[in-house]
């Protein structure tokens, strides 16, 4: 009976298991379709935006409503025109960023979280790409085309705008969830302990009920 009792349970558990490895693999094969659906279609619309700004405003700039003007500028340095590194380092910075955040963004649970990563990587890969199909003076030397400007702000492309949104959002939904694992961690610590201290208290009265019949 023992013996038959384990190997229910062994091929329970076997059974248990292996269904969460196919759940972890459906799971890495969908966030890699959105990964790289959103990351592409990202990439496409930045880099069509850039060739279309080449050709309407390299004679002059064009105001379109309020603070947001169209303005054809060419960046060496980093994001937003902030020229903390050179290009070539910069290059290499967002090539490795797009790698880890690729093989990272597989395996989380949120989809929303994917996306907004998604949004990251195609923009790192639309400045990258400027920075090495227009270079000139040597590997990762192009300069980023940036063409979005707001007045009081440094004028910009779609890239930085997904690489600032998702990693906005990024951060806002981990911090979520990172919070909801803490309250879960402190449920099931205070629930674990209300259940030993209900068996404690339990046992000490059925014991107390046996000494006091036998007495």
């Amino acid at each position: 009976m023992g013996d038959n009792t384990k190997s229910i349970d062994g091929g329970a558990t076997g059974d248990a298991a292996e269904s969460a490895a196919k759940l972890k693999r459906r799971t890495r094969r969908a966030n890699l379709a959105i990964l790289l659906a959103v990351a592409s279609v990202w990439l496409g619309l930045d880099q069509l935006t850039k060739e279309w700004a080449i050709a309407a405003f390299s004679d002059e700039p064009q105001h379109i409503l309020g603070p947001l003007s169209f303005r054809l500028i060419y960046n060496s340095g980093s994001a937003f025109g902030i020229n903390a590194l050179p290009g070539a380092w910069l290059g290499l910075l967002a090539f490795a960023v797009v790698v880890l955040l690729f093989f990272y963004s597989r395996s989380l649970p949120s989809r929303a979280m994917t996306v907004l990563l998604a949004l990251v990587i195609g923009g790192a890969l639309g400045n990258l790409a400027d920075r090495l199909f227009r270079a000139q003076d040597g590997f990762f030397s192009g300069r980023v085309v940036d063409f979005i400007d707001l007045s009081r702000w440094p004028v910009f492309n779609l890239a930085d705008t997904g690489i600032v949104v998702g990693a906005i959002g990024a951060a806002f939904i981990g911090s979520r969830m990172f919070g909801r694992d803490e309250s879960g961690d402190i449920e099931r610590s205070e629930t674990g302990n209300t259940a030993r201290s209900e068996t404690g208290n339990t046992a000490r009265s059925e014991t107390g009920n046996v000494e006091s019949s036998l007495s």
